[in-house]
């Protein structure tokens, strides 16, 4: 081989490491490419979980504020409940209760019933009922209590008269409409109780027990004063036949027969 066949064999070799330069240097290139996306994309994929949980704090941060306002509105609000129960516990009278538990005034106050009140004691106090329920109670202080008559335990005896009634409540607050509550109210569930606790069982209970107390002092007090009682008989004892002496002494003596 001449000298122009090596110069060109060496520029043959010199172009072949070259090409080999560039192509290592591409695929080096192609490497750094992806790795930039791959990190281009890990960095979105941060920021995207990174706003996701912004979202979501944001969200919690929300649902707790309302959650305490909603406390905090409901704590100052009034709260209206009616019942259906005794007048008293010794009592056989049912009264519709109307009572204000919260702790402010509630204003506007109107009740519905479902189905409506019906007494066993006749038309009239029915009618009353229903003005009563119908009418819109312009105020009802914390603590107030309204009571309305409704029927006795004889109720319980006629089936045809409902024991299950539901009451819905709205009313007004110092932050305007308070939200209806409803009360299932079913007074059946208790009537065997209520019948078994007659009206005076109470009175005689509480009878028994004086008598109970009473006897116990009286134990008491034989106990403590047995020798004072027991010298007190045997003087009353010898008075008895004091007299008895006495009287026979005075008795003139009879006349013998002759």
């Amino acid at each position: 081989m001449d000298a122009g066949d090596w110069i060109a064999l060496s520029t043959g070799a010199v172009s072949v490491g070259a090409a080999g330069i560039a192509i290592w240097q591409a695929r080096t290139a192609s490497a750094s490419a992806r790795h930039s996306k791959q990190q281009a994309r890990a960095a979105d994929e941060q920021v995207r979980v990174a706003n996701e949980q912004l979202l979501q704090a944001e969200r919690l941060h929300r649902e707790q504020l309302a959650l305490a306002e909603r406390i905090h509105r409901e704590q100052n609000e009034p709260y209206v409940i009616v019942d259906i129960q005794p007048s008293d516990p010794t009592s056989e009278i049912l009264v519709v209760v109307i009572e204000n538990i919260g702790p402010t005034m509630a204003r506007n106050v109107r009740i519905s019933c479902d189905p409506p009140l019906v007494s066993g004691w006749g038309d009239d106090l029915t009618e009353m009922l229903h003005r009563a329920l119908s009418r819109s109670i312009p105020m009802l202080p914390p603590g107030r209590r309204l009571e309305f008559l409704l029927d006795n335990q004889d109720r319980f005896q006629n089936s045809d008269l409902p024991t299950s009634y539901t009451f819905t409540v709205e009313s007004e607050g110092p932050g305007g409409a308070v939200e209806p509550l409803e009360y299932v109210v079913d007074f059946g569930t208790w009537a065997e109780s209520l019948m078994r606790n007659r009206p005076t069982k109470q009175i005689e209970d509480k009878l028994g027990k004086i008598q109970a107390a009473v006897k116990a002092l009286s134990d008491n007090y034989k106990l403590a004063n047995s020798p004072a009682i027991r010298s007190e008989r045997e003087r009353a004892a010898e008075l008895v036949q004091q007299r008895r002496a006495q009287a026979g002494a005075e008795q003139p003596p009879a006349n013998l027969p002759e």
